[in-house]
């Protein structure tokens, strides 16, 4: 059975520039050190596998890129 990731909206504004753990759609942690953030979620989230963790990098700004 194939498991479907819930991803919630993540605020470029407040999080640009940040890696956020996602866990069942919802932002447990975040911050610039990769390592920090999973143990967090971890904390934040006891129940969780690492299989329900998703780490996103998040950009600093949203770029758009125009082909001609």
């Amino acid at each position: 059975m194939k498991k479907t990731l819930k991803v919630p909206i993540i605020d470029v504004k407040k999080y640009g520039g940040k890696q956020v753990a996602v866990v069942n759609g919802k932002i447990v942690a975040f911050g610039t050190d990769t390592q920090e953030v999973l143990r967090s979620a971890k904390r934040n989230s006891p129940k969780s596998t690492w299989r329900d963790v998703l780490l996103v990098s998040v950009p600093k700004g949203l770029s758009v890129v125009y082909r001609i």
